[in-house]
């Protein structure tokens, strides 16, 4: 504003992350209301959560809370922080004078949110009015105050409104389709004196437990109840429902097992008994209920899960990729923040509706304000229920299921299943028989509870005496810390100690994990990955001359991953030293402008470079690598391309400094490339010629390090064909970096499989595979990487993207069609991606794997439908 005068606006997305609406929804998923979350927070500490979008933020924190990486304090603290950090970003995007910032609003009542934002704005006065916060009612009355002509009469104060929505048939007419044999407060039998097993699924809404019978596979008793953020004390809780079910009756229980996005942890306070991954949990309890199923679509509270089987082994699967739109969590909030329907009442609201409105398949955060403009066009109430029945239907179906095939015997699980009207959805929207079973929000616990027998059965684990009463009051102690020396990652391990017993905790892979679980260290798989690396920046790497003639720096991200052979080199030809830059995580600089993620990269890194002073630093414009035999490009991606201008208009004070040669490495663009290589030359005060020389060198350099490299690869691969192996496919400055990768090869290799690069695989050699359209260099490398997935039994991929990659995003669909029938990851990652919801993910995939290849079922092509 000026003198008074509106100038101009600017207002948030549809996206629920930069708003108080969704800080009240994650504090009321941990059981706090918002003055409680305010407290709270005091106490909190900043953790990491993908604060970019609300639906990914809420898994991370799930994931993060189950794990016990962090309190609920923190989750608070690092939400009030954000949404004050999102705010400030948007106030500095209006390039306008912030002198004097007035805020309005509910959040205004928030002091600590007031106070975050006054840190981001120090320069600001930040002023909260006492109308602050129905500043926009007191404005209106204002204007009325002043209005001069006649009021109209109230008869004319509304106007009718059209609803702008399609529509679906409504839920009832799937009614043939669905076989729904729940069973609603029905009571289990205790028998006196017979053997049981405890079987727990801490999952991230809800907290369920079953005390199965060994003999006769019946459930004796069970809970099933809230997380709210804390797994341990909703275990102890569940411990404490199945001691009051059990009143007087004395029961062994011989065994325990754990499940759920929290087992780990819950594991290690119920005494270190087995963990099971949830999918193949709810895949052995699928078969047991029904013994020929083919398919199950399980959703929970935050994850989604599908699983295909062949003669009831689980062979495929896939989870919702971090959004909520498929799942309980959605369809709950929706109903309860804008309508105030509870969960319970959702079924048989939806189905009075005679006209449900189609949302369709979209980001849950669109949907929500899709369901307001519904309702603020006169919708019905039970039409716009059952439009979120369907869209949630919708978004299972199409988001996590995709191109994979849905067979005959469909068995629907989860604690939504509970809900008629959901499986009613997914039966008109597939026009499949769908069926409910008896217990559907349970089966996570008795398929733990099977697997825990089974392994009774295998002579595996033997029989022990677990005193529920002890565990229903045993606490967890946090001991000395100590430092993992198997990799360079350098994990802190927590040890913890629960009833006179010490456990290590934590950790990027699996070691520990698998060493409180099978009581022995796993023979490692080899890391291909650590293997490129260490060729690629130490066998092949820059030399430090004693007297350069200065330092360039190097920002480690983007091509530098494909082509420091040939940087290094040429620097250090023309005469200068190599400085690889080094910004940790913690750094905070991030582009201005919407970007990717390994172009935020290149801001970090450029600004570590320049906090240590180097002379220049080198940017090249990467247009085009070797271009395969049968493509017609090699190109790299526009935003590689161009990110020295991007980088040079954000440091604008060090452009000169920037080195932007155009490089080329396919075969018609290598003059043009030791052209820029010479005028780089002169740009340093070098003759031409000596920058077309140093050139030639790092090219020569560049192909050694590749010929080098895809020999000993070959050698490699002829014996690793022959083993169980993970291709980690993606573009080389995600899937190579430690500090990026989250640590997916150690998490791979720690379970015993290889991981191998995609790089090092040659191009597969089958007449008519080729596809030319592909004109981008790292999507070639993944679509080769998937036809050694389809054509060798012992290969499995792992494809990693970033959110907002464009080339990956034009190929995403084409890579899941033609793995068909494979069990394969995709993960993708930001700056805000945390170890939790990675991990679980790429624990499913390897279970999934594992659980193939003992029961020795051959991967199989698929015949879509």
């Amino acid at each position: 504003m000026k003198d008074g005068i509106i100038k101009n606006i600017i207002s948030s997305t549809k996206c629920a992350a930069g708003t108080g609406e969704f800080i009240i929804q994650q504090l009321q998923r941990m059981g706090m209301t918002i003055e409680e979350g305010i407290m709270a927070s005091l106490h909190g500490e900043i953790t990491q959560l993908a604060t970019r979008c609300s639906v990914h933020c809420k898994s991370d924190a799930t994931h993060k809370l189950n794990k016990g990486e962090c309190r609920p304090e923190d989750i608070a603290k690092t939400l009030i922080r954000d949404l004050a950090s999102k705010v400030s970003k948007m106030i500095d995007s209006a390039q306008w004078s912030t002198d004097l910032i007035v805020i309005a609003g509910g959040v205004t009542l928030n002091k600590v949110f007031i106070e975050n934002l006054q840190d981001f704005l120090i320069s600001s006065e930040i002023r909260v009015l006492p109308e602050s916060h129905f500043l926009e009612v007191f404005g209106a009355s204002l204007y009325a105050s002043e209005i001069q002509e006649e009021i109209p009469h109230q008869e004319r104060w509304f106007k009718e409104s059209s609803i702008e929505f399609e529509r679906h048939d409504p839920l009832k007419n799937a009614e043939s389709l669905l076989d729904y044999r729940v069973r609603k407060h029905m009571q289990g039998r205790i028998i006196e004196g017979d053997s049981y097993i405890l079987g727990i699924d801490a999952g991230s809404t809800t907290t369920k437990a079953v005390l199965f019978n060994v003999s006769d596979c019946s459930v004796g008793a069970s809970v099933y109840l809230r997380t709210l953020g804390n797994p341990v004390l909703a275990t102890k809780q569940c411990i404490k429902g199945i001691l009051d079910q059990l009143g007087n009756k004395n029961v062994k229980v011989v065994q325990c097992g754990v499940t759920g996005s929290a087992r780990e942890m819950v594991s290690v306070y119920l005494d270190n008994c087995r963990s099971f991954n949830e999918i193949l949990a709810h895949a052995r309890s699928a078969v047991e209920e029904v013994p020929d199923v083919d398919t199950v679509f399980e959703i929970g509270g935050q994850d989604s899960k599908f699983i295909s089987f062949l003669k009831g082994v689980p062979i495929d699967y896939a989870m919702n990729e971090g959004c909520s739109a498929g799942t309980g969590s959605f369809l709950e909030e929706s109903a309860s923040v804008d309508m105030g329907i509870s969960v319970e009442e959702i079924s048989n609201i939806s189905m009075k509706s005679m006209n449900p409105i189609a949302f369709g398949e979209r980001c849950a955060a669109f949907i929500n304000t899709d369901l307001r403009n519904a309702l603020q066009q006169g919708a019905k109430q039970e039409d716009v229920v059952a439009g979120l029945v369907y869209s949630i239907a919708e978004n299972y179906i199409c988001r996590i299921i995709g191109p994979r095939q849905v067979g005959k015997n469909l068995l629907f699980l989860g604690g939504v299943a509970l809900n008629r009207s959901v499986a009613l959805a997914i039966a008109s929207h597939l026009q499949k028989k769908v069926i409910v079973p008896a217990h559907p929000e349970l089966m996570g616990s008795i398929g733990t509870a099977l697997m825990a027998r089974d392994l009774l059965q295998q002579g595996v684990t033997s029989e022990r005496d677990f005193d529920l009463k002890k565990l229903e009051t045993g606490e967890i102690e946090l001991r000395k810390k100590f430092r993992c020396q198997a990799c360079e990652n350098n994990c802190e391990i927590q040890n913890i100690s629960i009833r006179g017993k010490i456990y290590p905790f934590g950790g990027v892979c699996s070691k520990y994990r698998l060493l409180r679980q099978k009581g022995k260290k796993i023979k490692e798989g080899q890391d291909l990955v650590a293997f490129r690396n260490k060729m690629m920046f130490e066998e092949f790497g820059a030399r430090n001359h004693d007297n350069p003639l200065g330092t360039i720096g190097l920002p480690m991200t983007l091509t530098v991953y494909t082509l420091f052979p040939l940087y290094a080199k040429f620097i250090n030809e023309l005469g200068f030293n190599v400085e690889i830059s080094h910004g940790s995580t913690s750094d905070a600089l991030k582009a201005i402008a919407s970007i990717c993620y390994p172009c935020e990269l290149v801001h970090r890194e450029v600004d570590n470079l320049i906090k240590r002073n180097v002379d220049y630093i080198f940017i090249p414009r990467e247009i085009e690598f070797e271009i395969p035999n049968g493509f017609l490009h090699g190109y790299t991606c526009p935003s590689t391309t161009t990110i020295s201008d991007v980088i040079s208009a954000q440091f604008e004070h060090i452009s000169d400094k920037i080195l932007s040669p155009h490089i080329g490495t396919s075969s018609h663009l290598i003059e043009m490339t030791l052209k820029e290589f010479g005028r780089i030359a002169v740009e340093l005060g070098l003759k031409f010629e000596e920058g077309i020389k140093a050139g030639q060198k790092a090219l020569t350099h560049n192909n050694n390090f590749w010929e080098k490299y895809r020999e000993v690869g070959m050698k490699k691969l002829k014996q690793l064909l022959k083993e169980p192996s993970i291709i980690i496919a993606g573009r080389p400055y995600v899937v190579y970096p430690p500090e990026v990768n989250i640590a997916l090869p150690r998490k791979i290799v720690s379970r015993g499989y290889n991981a191998i690069p995609a790089d090092m695989l040659p191009i597969f050699q089958e007449e008519g595979y080729i596809y030319e359209r592909n004109v981008w260099n790292y999507t070639q490398q993944i679509d080769n990487a998937v036809q050694y997935v389809k054509n060798y039994p012992n290969l499995y991929i792992c494809l990693v993207s970033c959110f907002s990659c464009g080339p990956d995003g034009t190929m995403y669909h084409k890579f899941r069609h033609d793995l068909a029938g494979n069990t394969f990851c995709y993960l993708e990652i930001d700056s805000h991606t945390a170890h939790a919801g990675f991990e679980t993910r790429v624990g499913a995939f390897l279970d999934i794997i594992e659980e193939r290849r003992q029961k020795k079922v051959e991967k199989l092509v698929l015949v879509l439908e």
